[in-house]
Protein backbone atom coordinates (compact mmCIF):
# COMPACT_ATOMS: atom_id res chain seq x y z
CA UNK A 1 0.00 0.00 0.00
CA UNK A 2 0.97 3.59 -0.74
CA UNK A 3 0.88 6.69 1.10
CA UNK A 4 -0.32 9.63 -0.45
CA UNK A 5 2.16 11.89 -1.63
CA UNK A 6 0.95 14.79 0.70
CA UNK A 7 0.81 12.37 3.94
CA UNK A 8 5.02 11.45 3.48
CA UNK A 9 6.63 14.51 4.93
CA UNK A 10 4.55 13.99 8.16
CA UNK A 11 5.02 10.58 8.47
CA UNK A 12 8.73 10.90 7.77
CA UNK A 13 9.07 13.34 10.51
CA UNK A 14 6.69 11.37 12.97
CA UNK A 15 9.81 8.79 12.16
CA UNK A 16 12.55 10.79 12.44
CA UNK A 17 11.39 12.15 16.00
CA UNK A 18 10.37 8.54 17.54
CA UNK A 19 13.81 7.55 16.67
CA UNK A 20 15.52 10.67 18.15
CA UNK A 21 13.70 10.09 21.21
CA UNK A 22 14.57 6.38 21.78
CA UNK A 23 18.33 7.15 20.57
CA UNK A 24 17.78 10.47 24.12
CA UNK A 25 15.91 8.11 25.97
CA UNK A 26 18.78 5.55 25.50
CA UNK A 27 21.62 8.09 25.74
CA UNK A 28 20.09 9.36 29.39
CA UNK A 29 19.69 5.97 30.32
CA UNK A 30 22.00 5.14 33.01
CA UNK A 31 23.20 2.08 35.69
CA UNK A 32 25.17 3.08 38.62
CA UNK A 33 26.13 1.34 41.80
CA UNK A 34 24.47 2.54 44.99
CA UNK A 35 25.91 1.95 48.72
CA UNK A 36 24.15 2.81 51.22
CA UNK A 37 25.05 2.31 54.81
CA UNK A 38 27.37 -0.51 53.73
CA UNK A 39 24.65 -2.23 51.56
CA UNK A 40 25.42 -2.50 47.77
CA UNK A 41 22.95 -2.47 44.82
CA UNK A 42 23.05 -1.99 41.01
CA UNK A 43 20.18 0.39 40.36
CA UNK A 44 18.93 1.79 36.23
CA UNK A 45 18.17 5.91 36.66
CA UNK A 46 17.12 8.37 34.12
CA UNK A 47 18.77 11.18 36.92
CA UNK A 48 21.31 14.01 35.43
CA UNK A 49 22.60 14.41 39.12
CA UNK A 50 23.00 12.69 42.40
CA UNK A 51 20.55 14.43 43.86
CA UNK A 52 18.42 14.10 41.38
CA UNK A 53 18.72 9.97 41.85
CA UNK A 54 17.70 10.12 45.94
CA UNK A 55 14.82 12.34 45.02
CA UNK A 56 13.86 10.32 42.22
CA UNK A 57 14.00 7.22 44.60
CA UNK A 58 12.32 9.04 47.26
CA UNK A 59 15.27 8.74 49.70
CA UNK A 60 15.80 12.21 51.91
CA UNK A 61 18.99 13.51 52.38
CA UNK A 62 20.39 14.89 56.10
CA UNK A 63 23.01 17.87 56.23
CA UNK A 64 24.76 15.22 58.69
CA UNK A 65 24.77 12.48 56.06
CA UNK A 66 27.97 11.38 54.58
CA UNK A 67 27.36 11.33 50.31
CA UNK A 68 29.98 10.76 48.01
CA UNK A 69 29.87 12.13 45.05
CA UNK A 70 28.19 15.20 46.79
CA UNK A 71 24.47 16.27 45.73
CA UNK A 72 25.51 18.26 43.05
CA UNK A 73 27.38 15.98 41.32
CA UNK A 74 26.62 14.76 37.40
CA UNK A 75 26.05 11.08 36.78
CA UNK A 76 27.67 9.33 34.50
CA UNK A 77 27.00 5.57 33.78
CA UNK A 78 28.90 3.04 35.86
CA UNK A 79 29.00 5.46 38.29
CA UNK A 80 29.24 4.14 42.34
CA UNK A 81 27.22 6.35 44.76
CA UNK A 82 28.24 5.80 48.50
CA UNK A 83 25.56 7.50 50.79
CA UNK A 84 26.64 7.04 55.07
CA UNK A 85 23.55 8.12 57.06
CA UNK A 86 24.09 10.15 60.43
CA UNK A 87 22.97 8.31 63.70
CA UNK A 88 22.45 9.44 66.90
CA UNK A 89 25.31 8.35 68.99
CA UNK A 90 25.59 8.63 72.65
CA UNK A 91 28.66 9.76 74.89
CA UNK A 92 28.69 9.05 78.51
CA UNK A 93 31.96 10.08 80.26
CA UNK A 94 32.50 11.40 83.69
CA UNK A 95 29.06 11.23 84.62
CA UNK A 96 27.23 13.25 81.86
CA UNK A 97 25.93 11.91 78.95
CA UNK A 98 26.54 13.64 75.21
CA UNK A 99 24.32 13.32 72.50
CA UNK A 100 25.23 14.38 68.81
CA UNK A 101 24.17 12.82 65.14
CA UNK A 102 26.93 11.59 62.83
CA UNK A 103 27.88 9.55 59.90
CA UNK A 104 31.14 8.97 61.29
CA UNK A 105 31.55 5.32 62.56
CA UNK A 106 35.35 5.76 64.06
CA UNK A 107 34.56 5.63 68.06
CA UNK A 108 38.22 7.93 68.02
CA UNK A 109 36.46 10.84 66.17
CA UNK A 110 33.10 10.69 67.38
CA UNK A 111 34.55 11.29 71.24
CA UNK A 112 36.30 14.00 69.12
CA UNK A 113 32.83 15.40 67.74
CA UNK A 114 30.98 14.81 70.91
CA UNK A 115 34.41 17.41 72.34
CA UNK A 116 35.00 14.89 75.55
CA UNK A 117 38.86 14.32 75.75
CA UNK A 118 40.39 11.30 76.82
CA UNK A 119 43.54 10.57 78.81
CA UNK A 120 46.31 7.96 78.19
CA UNK A 121 44.89 4.66 79.83
CA UNK A 122 41.34 5.74 79.52
CA UNK A 123 39.30 2.52 78.25
CA UNK A 124 36.44 3.08 76.01
CA UNK A 125 33.52 0.45 75.80
CA UNK A 126 30.20 0.14 73.70
CA UNK A 127 27.48 -2.44 75.22
CA UNK A 128 29.89 -3.11 77.90
CA UNK A 129 32.28 -4.16 75.52
CA UNK A 130 36.05 -2.98 75.03
CA UNK A 131 36.30 -1.65 71.83
CA UNK A 132 39.25 0.01 69.96
CA UNK A 133 39.10 3.91 69.38
CA UNK A 134 40.53 3.47 65.84
CA UNK A 135 38.27 0.73 64.58
CA UNK A 136 35.15 2.29 63.01
CA UNK A 137 31.76 0.60 63.70
CA UNK A 138 30.00 -1.56 60.61
CA UNK A 139 27.89 1.06 59.23
CA UNK A 140 24.56 -0.14 59.13
CA UNK A 141 24.21 0.19 62.90
CA UNK A 142 21.10 2.46 63.41
CA UNK A 143 22.86 3.69 66.90
CA UNK A 144 25.97 3.77 69.33
CA UNK A 145 26.10 4.27 72.61
CA UNK A 146 30.11 4.85 74.11
CA UNK A 147 30.79 4.85 77.78
CA UNK A 148 34.67 6.52 78.57
CA UNK A 149 36.18 4.48 81.68
CA UNK A 150 38.74 7.15 82.85
CA UNK A 151 41.75 5.59 84.25
CA UNK A 152 43.02 6.00 88.13
CA UNK A 153 46.48 6.26 89.49
CA UNK A 154 47.15 4.15 92.33
CA UNK A 155 50.61 2.91 94.54
CA UNK A 156 50.81 -0.60 95.18
CA UNK A 157 53.23 -1.74 97.52
CA UNK A 158 54.49 -5.58 96.78
CA UNK A 159 55.98 -7.48 99.21
CA UNK A 160 57.85 -4.23 100.15
CA UNK A 161 58.57 -2.56 96.49
CA UNK A 162 56.76 0.29 95.45
CA UNK A 163 54.60 0.56 91.92
CA UNK A 164 52.72 3.37 90.33
CA UNK A 165 49.51 1.53 88.22
CA UNK A 166 46.79 3.02 86.95
CA UNK A 167 43.28 0.88 86.24
CA UNK A 168 39.68 1.68 84.58
CA UNK A 169 38.06 -1.05 86.96
CA UNK A 170 36.25 0.04 89.81
CA UNK A 171 37.50 -1.51 92.51
CA UNK A 172 41.28 -2.09 93.87
CA UNK A 173 40.31 -6.18 93.89
CA UNK A 174 39.64 -5.90 89.79
CA UNK A 175 42.30 -3.39 89.07
CA UNK A 176 45.11 -6.22 90.50
CA UNK A 177 43.07 -8.83 88.61
CA UNK A 178 43.32 -6.75 85.29
CA UNK A 179 47.20 -6.21 86.39
CA UNK A 180 47.85 -9.86 86.17
CA UNK A 181 48.20 -10.03 89.95
CA UNK A 182 46.94 -13.29 91.04
CA UNK A 183 45.87 -13.20 94.88
CA UNK A 184 45.52 -16.13 96.86
CA UNK A 185 42.83 -15.70 99.81
CA UNK A 186 45.68 -15.74 102.20
CA UNK A 187 47.55 -12.54 100.75
CA UNK A 188 46.77 -9.67 102.88
CA UNK A 189 46.05 -6.67 101.01
CA UNK A 190 45.42 -3.57 102.63
CA UNK A 191 42.70 -2.27 101.94
CA UNK A 192 40.53 -5.02 101.01
CA UNK A 193 40.00 -6.03 97.44
CA UNK A 194 36.04 -4.50 97.49
CA UNK A 195 37.76 -0.51 97.98
CA UNK A 196 36.77 1.56 95.62
CA UNK A 197 39.68 2.69 93.40
CA UNK A 198 40.33 6.43 94.34
CA UNK A 199 43.10 8.64 92.64
CA UNK A 200 45.92 8.24 94.60
CA UNK A 201 44.79 5.27 96.40
CA UNK A 202 47.85 3.23 98.18
CA UNK A 203 47.41 0.25 98.74
CA UNK A 204 49.55 -2.93 100.39
CA UNK A 205 50.30 -6.54 99.31
CA UNK A 206 51.89 -8.76 100.91
CA UNK A 207 51.77 -12.47 99.26
CA UNK A 208 51.51 -15.52 101.23
CA UNK A 209 53.95 -18.39 100.86
CA UNK A 210 53.08 -22.04 100.54
CA UNK A 211 54.25 -24.05 103.94
CA UNK A 212 54.25 -27.46 104.35
CA UNK A 213 53.46 -28.37 108.23
CA UNK A 214 54.14 -32.02 109.43
CA UNK A 215 52.32 -33.32 112.56
CA UNK A 216 51.96 -37.03 114.18
CA UNK A 217 49.55 -38.66 111.81
CA UNK A 218 49.54 -36.13 108.15
CA UNK A 219 50.73 -33.55 105.87
CA UNK A 220 49.48 -29.97 105.77
CA UNK A 221 50.05 -27.96 103.12
CA UNK A 222 48.63 -23.98 103.45
CA UNK A 223 49.55 -20.43 102.05
CA UNK A 224 50.28 -17.99 105.13
CA UNK A 225 51.51 -14.31 105.14
CA UNK A 226 52.89 -14.75 108.49
CA UNK A 227 55.86 -13.98 109.47
CA UNK A 228 56.70 -16.51 112.45
CA UNK A 229 56.45 -20.05 112.73
CA UNK A 230 54.03 -19.76 115.25
CA UNK A 231 51.80 -17.67 113.47
CA UNK A 232 51.48 -20.08 110.40
CA UNK A 233 50.53 -22.66 112.89
CA UNK A 234 48.05 -20.58 113.76
CA UNK A 235 46.99 -20.11 110.58
CA UNK A 236 46.21 -23.85 109.77
CA UNK A 237 44.19 -24.14 112.55
CA UNK A 238 47.16 -25.88 114.42
CA UNK A 239 49.12 -24.76 118.15
CA UNK A 240 51.98 -25.57 120.06
CA UNK A 241 50.39 -26.80 123.13
CA UNK A 242 51.49 -27.99 126.95
CA UNK A 243 54.88 -29.49 125.91
CA UNK A 244 54.67 -29.36 122.64
CA UNK A 245 57.48 -28.11 119.77
CA UNK A 246 58.41 -27.06 116.61
CA UNK A 247 61.04 -27.08 114.08
CA UNK A 248 62.25 -24.33 113.74
CA UNK A 249 60.73 -22.81 117.33
CA UNK A 250 57.24 -20.58 117.41
CA UNK A 251 59.30 -17.49 117.75
CA UNK A 252 61.34 -18.17 114.01
CA UNK A 253 60.80 -16.92 111.08
CA UNK A 254 59.37 -18.88 108.60
CA UNK A 255 62.31 -21.02 107.45
CA UNK A 256 63.47 -21.01 103.23
CA UNK A 257 62.71 -24.29 102.67
CA UNK A 258 59.16 -23.61 103.63
CA UNK A 259 59.08 -26.95 106.02
CA UNK A 260 57.97 -26.81 109.17
CA UNK A 261 57.39 -29.87 112.09
CA UNK A 262 55.37 -29.75 114.82
CA UNK A 263 55.86 -32.44 117.72
CA UNK A 264 53.27 -33.60 119.60
CA UNK A 265 54.62 -34.31 123.41
CA UNK A 266 52.56 -36.38 125.99
CA UNK A 267 54.27 -37.34 128.80
CA UNK A 268 53.09 -40.29 131.56
CA UNK A 269 53.73 -41.04 135.33
CA UNK A 270 54.17 -45.13 136.04
CA UNK A 271 54.84 -46.77 139.20
CA UNK A 272 56.60 -49.85 138.40
CA UNK A 273 57.52 -52.16 140.96
CA UNK A 274 59.97 -55.09 141.33
CA UNK A 275 60.92 -57.60 143.66
CA UNK A 276 63.56 -56.91 146.30
CA UNK A 277 65.95 -60.07 147.20
CA UNK A 278 65.57 -61.51 150.25
CA UNK A 279 68.48 -62.64 152.70
CA UNK A 280 69.87 -65.57 154.37
CA UNK A 281 70.78 -65.61 157.86
CA UNK A 282 72.21 -68.27 159.87
CA UNK A 283 71.65 -68.79 163.30
CA UNK A 284 73.46 -71.47 165.78
CA UNK A 285 71.15 -74.14 167.01
CA UNK A 286 72.85 -75.89 170.10
CA UNK A 287 70.28 -78.63 169.99
CA UNK A 288 70.94 -79.82 166.61
CA UNK A 289 74.55 -82.44 165.89
CA UNK A 290 77.48 -80.58 163.37
CA UNK A 291 77.10 -80.63 159.89
CA UNK A 292 72.75 -80.94 160.18
CA UNK A 293 70.88 -77.65 159.47
CA UNK A 294 67.30 -76.91 159.76
CA UNK A 295 64.71 -73.65 157.68
CA UNK A 296 63.93 -71.56 161.18
CA UNK A 297 61.97 -69.35 158.89
CA UNK A 298 61.24 -69.27 155.09
CA UNK A 299 61.90 -66.25 153.52
CA UNK A 300 60.32 -63.60 151.67
CA UNK A 301 60.55 -61.36 148.92
CA UNK A 302 60.23 -57.54 149.39
CA UNK A 303 59.04 -55.47 146.61
CA UNK A 304 60.26 -52.12 145.61
CA UNK A 305 58.66 -49.32 143.54
CA UNK A 306 59.70 -46.31 141.10
CA UNK A 307 58.07 -43.52 140.10
CA UNK A 308 58.81 -42.75 136.56
CA UNK A 309 58.36 -40.28 134.00
CA UNK A 310 57.88 -41.42 130.51
CA UNK A 311 58.13 -38.77 127.39
CA UNK A 312 56.38 -39.80 124.19
CA UNK A 313 56.67 -38.07 121.04
CA UNK A 314 54.30 -38.32 118.40
CA UNK A 315 53.67 -41.23 119.88
CA UNK A 316 56.82 -42.95 119.83
CA UNK A 317 58.54 -43.08 123.51
CA UNK A 318 61.94 -40.82 123.44
CA UNK A 319 62.79 -41.12 126.98
CA UNK A 320 62.14 -42.25 130.53
CA UNK A 321 62.82 -40.55 133.91
CA UNK A 322 62.94 -42.34 137.20
CA UNK A 323 61.68 -38.84 139.52
CA UNK A 324 62.06 -41.34 142.81
CA UNK A 325 61.87 -44.86 144.31
CA UNK A 326 60.68 -46.53 147.92
CA UNK A 327 60.72 -49.84 149.38
CA UNK A 328 56.83 -50.94 149.09
CA UNK A 329 57.24 -53.81 151.39
CA UNK A 330 60.43 -55.42 153.10
CA UNK A 331 62.23 -58.68 152.46
CA UNK A 332 62.21 -61.03 155.72
CA UNK A 333 65.00 -62.76 155.71
CA UNK A 334 65.36 -66.51 155.29
CA UNK A 335 66.65 -68.26 158.85
CA UNK A 336 68.92 -71.57 158.54
CA UNK A 337 69.87 -72.99 161.83
CA UNK A 338 73.20 -74.80 161.72
CA UNK A 339 74.32 -77.77 163.93
CA UNK A 340 76.88 -76.71 167.06
CA UNK A 341 76.54 -79.99 169.60
CA UNK A 342 79.84 -81.87 168.82
CA UNK A 343 79.83 -85.22 170.18
CA UNK A 344 82.52 -88.01 169.67
CA UNK A 345 81.91 -90.78 167.27
CA UNK A 346 82.90 -94.27 167.53
CA UNK A 347 83.35 -96.03 163.64
CA UNK A 348 85.33 -98.75 162.34
CA UNK A 349 87.44 -97.68 159.00
CA UNK A 350 89.64 -99.97 157.14
CA UNK A 351 89.68 -102.41 160.03
CA UNK A 352 91.10 -99.97 162.68
CA UNK A 353 88.38 -98.32 165.10
CA UNK A 354 88.50 -94.52 164.97
CA UNK A 355 86.87 -91.60 167.26
CA UNK A 356 85.75 -88.70 165.42
CA UNK A 357 83.56 -85.88 165.74
CA UNK A 358 82.68 -84.90 161.91
CA UNK A 359 82.52 -86.50 158.52
CA UNK A 360 82.28 -84.75 155.28
CA UNK A 361 82.23 -86.28 151.54
CA UNK A 362 85.14 -84.93 150.07
CA UNK A 363 86.74 -85.10 146.27
CA UNK A 364 90.14 -86.61 146.78
CA UNK A 365 93.25 -86.26 144.59
CA UNK A 366 96.97 -86.72 145.44
CA UNK A 367 100.24 -84.95 145.02
CA UNK A 368 104.13 -85.60 145.43
CA UNK A 369 107.33 -83.78 145.53
CA UNK A 370 108.56 -84.17 141.81
CA UNK A 371 105.67 -82.17 140.65
CA UNK A 372 105.54 -79.19 143.45
CA UNK A 373 108.68 -79.15 145.78
CA UNK A 374 109.32 -81.00 149.01
CA UNK A 375 108.30 -78.68 151.34
CA UNK A 376 104.38 -77.70 152.48
CA UNK A 377 102.60 -74.16 153.35
CA UNK A 378 103.12 -75.38 157.08
CA UNK A 379 107.02 -76.14 156.59
CA UNK A 380 106.45 -79.76 157.22
CA UNK A 381 107.69 -81.93 154.61
CA UNK A 382 105.59 -83.24 152.14
CA UNK A 383 105.46 -87.28 152.53
CA UNK A 384 102.55 -89.61 152.84
CA UNK A 385 100.14 -88.38 155.92
CA UNK A 386 100.29 -84.90 154.82
CA UNK A 387 97.46 -82.92 152.82
CA UNK A 388 96.50 -79.86 151.15
CA UNK A 389 93.17 -78.26 152.08
CA UNK A 390 90.88 -75.05 151.95
CA UNK A 391 91.77 -73.63 155.27
CA UNK A 392 89.19 -71.42 155.11
CA UNK A 393 87.05 -74.31 156.15
CA UNK A 394 89.56 -76.61 157.43
CA UNK A 395 92.46 -74.63 159.61
CA UNK A 396 95.66 -76.28 159.57
CA UNK A 397 96.94 -79.34 161.61
CA UNK A 398 93.39 -80.57 161.74
CA UNK A 399 93.81 -84.58 162.22
CA UNK A 400 91.38 -86.36 159.58
CA UNK A 401 91.31 -89.66 158.79
CA UNK A 402 90.49 -91.10 154.70
CA UNK A 403 89.59 -94.50 154.31
CA UNK A 404 92.75 -96.70 151.99
CA UNK A 405 94.88 -93.82 152.79
CA UNK A 406 95.13 -93.39 156.38
CA UNK A 407 95.87 -90.30 159.36
CA UNK A 408 96.59 -87.39 157.38
CA UNK A 409 97.11 -83.92 158.81
CA UNK A 410 96.03 -80.83 157.12
CA UNK A 411 99.00 -78.82 156.28
CA UNK A 412 99.23 -77.22 153.16
CA UNK A 413 97.24 -75.51 150.50
CA UNK A 414 96.92 -75.39 146.62
CA UNK A 415 95.77 -72.68 144.02
CA UNK A 416 93.53 -75.22 143.06
CA UNK A 417 92.28 -76.70 146.07
CA UNK A 418 88.77 -75.29 147.35
CA UNK A 419 86.16 -76.13 149.09
CA UNK A 420 85.24 -79.96 149.90
CA UNK A 421 88.60 -80.86 148.23
CA UNK A 422 91.53 -82.45 149.68
CA UNK A 423 94.80 -83.51 147.73
CA UNK A 424 96.62 -86.37 150.03
CA UNK A 425 100.34 -86.27 150.08
CA UNK A 426 103.26 -88.96 148.95
CA UNK A 427 107.00 -89.14 148.79
CA UNK A 428 107.99 -89.96 145.50
CA UNK A 429 108.70 -93.58 146.45
CA UNK A 430 104.96 -94.18 147.39
CA UNK A 431 103.10 -92.17 145.50
CA UNK A 432 99.59 -93.63 144.53
CA UNK A 433 96.96 -91.47 142.28
CA UNK A 434 93.97 -90.67 143.75
CA UNK A 435 90.96 -89.33 141.86
CA UNK A 436 87.29 -90.24 143.93
CA UNK A 437 84.78 -89.25 146.35
CA UNK A 438 85.65 -90.34 150.30
CA UNK A 439 84.47 -89.60 153.42
CA UNK A 440 86.60 -87.84 155.42
CA UNK A 441 86.16 -88.26 159.21
CA UNK A 442 87.63 -85.27 161.20
CA UNK A 443 89.30 -86.78 164.29
CA UNK A 444 88.78 -86.45 168.01
CA UNK A 445 89.22 -83.99 169.84
CA UNK A 446 87.63 -80.97 167.74
CA UNK A 447 89.85 -78.06 167.44
CA UNK A 448 89.26 -74.37 168.78
CA UNK A 449 88.08 -72.58 165.76
CA UNK A 450 85.73 -74.97 164.36
CA UNK A 451 83.98 -73.89 161.00
CA UNK A 452 80.21 -74.67 161.32
CA UNK A 453 79.32 -74.00 157.93
CA UNK A 454 80.93 -76.29 155.19
CA UNK A 455 79.63 -75.06 151.66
Amino acid sequence: MSIPYRLRLPVILLVVIGLLSVALALGLRKSVTLIIDGQSSRITTYAFKVGDLFVAMDLPLSPQDALSPSQDAWLKNGDQVTLLRAIPIQILADGKFTSLYSSDRTPSRLVTQAGVSTRPGDQLLSNGQTVDPSLPFPANLKSISLQILRSVSFTLTVDGQARSLSSTEPTLGSALWAARYTLFAADQLTPPPDTPLTPGLTATLLHSRQVSIHIQDADVTIRTAANTVGDALEDAGLSVQGLDYSLPSPEAPLPTDEDIRLVRVTEDVIVEQSPLPFETQYQPAPDMAVDSQSILQTGEYGLTAQRVRVRYEDGQEVSRQVESQWVARSPQPRIIGYGTSVVMLTTTVDGVQIQYWRALNMYATSYHPAGVGSTTASGLPLKKGVAAVDTSIIPFFTQMYVPGYGEVLAADVGGGVIGRWIDLGYSDDDYVPWHQWVTVYFLWPPPANIVWIVP
